[in-house]
Formats: structure tokens, C-alpha cells, sequence
């Protein structure tokens, strides 16, 4: 053979080769790409790399404050957000929010990763599913005699008889312990037993519950709702951002204290839900007392204090009268911080509460005021104001009445759930089938020499594990007590 047959390139002289020969020869093949790709999902390393990628994902998400879900549809309110923050991340608050920093649950690298992460799974489950099936429906019986001297689990056991009858004691007491036994004979007889022969596709299961619950998540992050830091002051109305027009209004909250420890022992708010300003439902809810409204479900989260305060302007037009929930805590200080925006103005407003009797800056009884420019960032002015009294900043008069309570609700609706619900069944099911029902394999080997004396090789594959040998053990006891006759004692 030529060296161009044996290569299976052209001749120079020949005709110039067409684009897919060059391709095919280069390895730029369809199927070779599609060869390389599967490859890829069915890696554990690329599974891993890309669940410790989520996790990367999340920690950020627990770090940086993530803006309200359905924010974005509202660009006003998505503006007056970023200007709430922008004091404390500076110059990098429009990069941040370029790349989805403040929503990174709903982030298109998120979702992203969490597309391949599915992929990941149920090519992994497809590329195991066909060897569990052969395993458990046309198992390999015939196995070299190398195996039972090198296996976990090995023994040998004299016997005597015929084939068929030394593979009829056998089967009995492999049956006895509910093993399924298949044989075939090539001049030695094979046996092959086990049992829970279905357990293994747990973990293809497991596989799926994984997918069927990141479905879940995705449908949720893409058509639900959740807002868990919803808060609204006594006396005042805040609108959800579900994009609804839906808002709640907090009427009363109250709270309970034990005697001894001083511990919280109940607390409640009485809110009315409004849908496009006309009331539709109102409850008192608890922890566990939600209120339900239009596939919105509202549950009692949180509370803390609150700050009732007035802005006017110089004309003396009242521009804010409200109460500013002090949801926020300054980590060194321990101080309380709330903000809102003054409408029409670039001015974003923090008031701070006190830290307690040893504040050095704010009494018991002040608030204090810092005023920011919104597009920037920069430090305006700043005042610390007694109860009942005012104060000029900037151009505005901004009084603070007095102390009152905010409570925090978690308001979600989320259409993945029964998915998650379904994925956390399937997880729990795949768990039981691997860890209680283990697949269990043993093979035999039996080789009878024309005077009826015999050697039974029994080898199991099973781990070295405590369960696994002792019904190895077992097993291999009831073989023999099957053979021990008067005569052979």
C-alpha cells in the first residue's frame, strides 16, 4: 500500500480536496464537535467547577444588597433604589448594577449556570442509564476465574454432586435470601445472584430531583415574586413591586415580651392590602399566619423601629410626611439607618437612630439626617434633630415628630413550588433506594470433576463495608451448612 493510501490524503496532481475533507481531517467535524460537548457535561470535574460557580454566585448574592424583585420594570424606581445605595458603594454602583450585581438571583450568569448545571445532570443520568439497565435486566454471568481470587468479598466451598444438583442447593439458599439467581453453562456452570437489582437508579433519580428543583427555581426567579425585606412604618402605605399595583398598609403592630428572659414571645401586624388603592383584604398575621391575596402571599419577617418625619420645602409645601422604617444597622455602630428620596430632588435622605445611652453623636430621643447628592454619592449636609423639632438643610425643613414602629414582611409568590416540592420527593426517594435497598452482586463459579467432587468459587463485589460482609458471611455459611451431609461430617 502507497503512503497515499495508507494516509488517505490526495495527490498533489489530484483534485483540490473540498471543505468538508478538510474539516473531517482537521477534526472540525460536526459529530466530533458534538462528541467533545457531551464529553463536557458528563465531566464530574465540569459539574463540579460550575456548582462551585452558583455557590461563588450566592455568597456575592448574601453580600451585596440585592435590589427588590420586579425592580427593574419600574425604571423610576429603579433609579430612586440605586441612589438609596449609592452612599455606600460609591462609583461602583452603576457597574455593579451593569452587571447585575443587586439582582444576582435573576442574572443572566446565573441563570446561565444553572442551565448548565442542568444539562450536566441529565446528560450524567443518560450516560448512566443504559449500564444500570443492562445491570439489572441482562447482567454478565460468566466471569474469568482471576475475578474470584482477587474480589472484596471471595470464597471456595467443596462440594459434591452433580451440576444440576449442586446448582439446585445453591439457588435455594440464594433465593432463601430473596437473590435473584441466573446461570449459564459452558462446560462450567456460571451463576450470577443479587438482589435490589433496581436500587442503583437512585441515584439517577437524584440526578433528576436536582434537575426537577433548579427547574423549579428557574420558573420561580423568572415568574414569581419574593421580596423578603419588605418593610412599612405604622400609619403608612409602601407599594410591592410586583408590578400589580398592589400595596399594604400597616395599621398597628404589636409585640409581646416573656417576663423572665425578656425574649420575644409574639408579634403581630394588623395589615390592609390595597389594589390600586381600593382596600381588598386586611388580617392580622403572624409567623405563621400568613395573608393571601391574588397568588401574593404576605408573612410576618421582621420589625424594628421607625422614625415619623416632615420635609417642606421654602415655600413651606410639604413634600414628605411619612414614617422612614429603620431597617438598616450600621455594623460599627449599631446604629439604626433608614433613607428615602425627596421627590423631584437629586437628594437622598439617611436618618440614623441612636445606638443607645453612650452614643457620643445621637441622644436618646434624636435622629439624625445626612443628606446626599443621588447621582453621585457626595455628602451634602447634615443635622442631628430633637423630637418635636426641626431643622434647615440644603433648602428643606425636615422635622422629626417622633419614634413609632416598622414591621418587615416577606412577600412572595413563587409558581415553581410545586415543582421544588416534586424534585424534594423525587431527592428523598432516590436517597431511600441507594442507602436501603444497596445493590448486592455475588457470582459463582462451579467446576465438578467426573467423581462428583467439586469447587464453588463465590465472589461478591460488593464495598468493604460492615453490612456488606457480614451477609457475604452469611451467605457463604448457609452454602456450606447446605453441603454438610452425615457422610461428609
Amino acid at each position: 500500500m502507497t503512503q497515499q493510501a495508507q494516509t488517505g490524503r490526495l495527490p498533489a496532481d489530484g483534485p483540490a480536496p473540498t471543505d468538508d475533507v478538510i474539516r473531517r481531517e482537521a477534526g472540525f467535524g460536526i459529530d466530533d464537535l458534538l462528541e467533545r460537548l457531551w464529553d463536557l457535561l458528563t465531566s464530574m470535574k465540569f459539574g463540579v467547577i460550575i456548582i462551585l460557580a452558583l455557590a461563588a454566585l450566592g455568597l456575592v448574592g448574601t453580600m451585596v444588597i440585592q435590589a427588590p424583585p420586579g425592580i427593574s420594570a419600574d425604571p423610576a424606581a429603579k433609579a430612586d433604589w440605586l441612589n438609596e445605595v449609592r452612599p455606600r458603594y460609591g462609583g461602583w454602583t452603576g457597574i455593579m448594577d451593569q452587571l447585575q450585581v443587586f439582582t444576582i438571583f435573576e442574572s443572566i450568569w446565573f441563570r446561565a449556570l444553572a442551565a448548565l448545571l442542568t444539562a450536566s445532570l441529565v446528560a450524567c443520568s443518560a450516560h448512566r442509564l443504559p449500564g444500570l439497565w443492562k445491570s439489572a435486566t441482562k447482567p454478565h454471568v460468566a466471569i474469568g476465574e482471576a475475578f474470584f481470587t482477587h474480589a472484596p468479598q471471595h470464597e471456595f466451598i467443596a462440594v459434591r454432586g452433580t451440576s444440576d444438583e449442586i446448582r439446585e442447593r445453591v439457588s435455594r439458599v440464594l433465593n432463601k435470601h430473596r437473590y435473584r439467581v441466573v446461570s449459564e453453562d459452558d462446560g462450567v456452570l456460571h451463576l450470577y445472584a443479587d438482589k435490589f437489582r433496581w436500587g442503583p437508579f437512585g441515584t439517577v433519580i437524584g440526578h433528576l430531583s436536582l434537575v426537577v428543583i433548579l427547574g423549579g427555581a428557574i420558573v420561580g426567579s423568572m415568574f414569581g415574586f419574593r421580596d423578603s425585606n419588605f418593610v412599612v412604618a405604622e400609619g403608612s402605605v409602601a407599594p410591592v413591586t410586583s408590578g400589580e399595583g398592589i400595596s399594604v398598609g400597616l395599621v398597628q403592630f404589636q409585640d409581646a415580651y416573656y417576663t423572665e428572659t425578656g425574649a420575644p414571645a409574639d408579634y403581630a401586624s394588623e395589615i390592609v392590602i390595597y389594589k390600586d388603592g381600593t382596600e381588598v383584604a386586611s388580617q392580622t398575621i403572624r409567623v405563621n399566619e400568613p395573608l393571601r391575596y391574588g397568588g401574593l402571599s404576605f408573612y410576618q419577617s421582621f420589625y424594628g423601629p421607625a422614625a415619623a418625619m416632615r420635609v417642606t420645602d421654602a415655600a413651606g409645601n410639604e413634600v414628605m410626611a411619612d414614617g422612614v422604617p429603620l431597617a438598616w444597622s450600621d455594623g460599627d455602630t449599631g446604629r439604626r439607618v433608614g433613607s428615602f428620596v425627596i421627590p423631584g430632588a437629586d437628594l437622598t435622605v439617611w436618618v440614623i437612630g441612636t445606638a443607645g445611652t453612650g452614643d457620643p453623636i445621637i441622644a436618646p430621643g434624636q435622629m439624625r439626617v445626612e443628606l446626599y447628592q443621588g447621582s453621585q454619592g457626595t455628602s451634602v449636609d447634615a443635622a442631628t434633630i430633637d423630637q418635636r423639632t426641626s431643622a434647615e438643610l440644603a433648602g428643606y425643613t425636615f422635622s422629626f415628630d417622633r419614634e413609632m414602629q416598622y414591621t418587615g414582611l416577606s412577600v412572595a409568590r413563587d409558581p415553581g413550588t410545586p415543582l421544588i416540592w416534586l424534585g424534594s420527593f423525587l431527592m428523598i426517594a432516590g436517597f431511600v433506594l441507594v442507602l436501603m435497598f444497596p445493590h448486592r452482586r455475588v457470582w459463582g463459579r462451579l467446576v465438578v470433576r467426573s467423581d462428583g467432587r467439586g469447587m464453588l468459587s463465590l465472589a461478591g463485589a460488593g464495598r468493604r463495608d460492615v453490612n456488606s460482609n457480614t451477609e457475604f458471611t452469611d451467605l457463604v455459611t448457609d452454602v456450606r451448612a447446605a453441603f454438610t451431609t452425615p457422610t461428609d461430617a
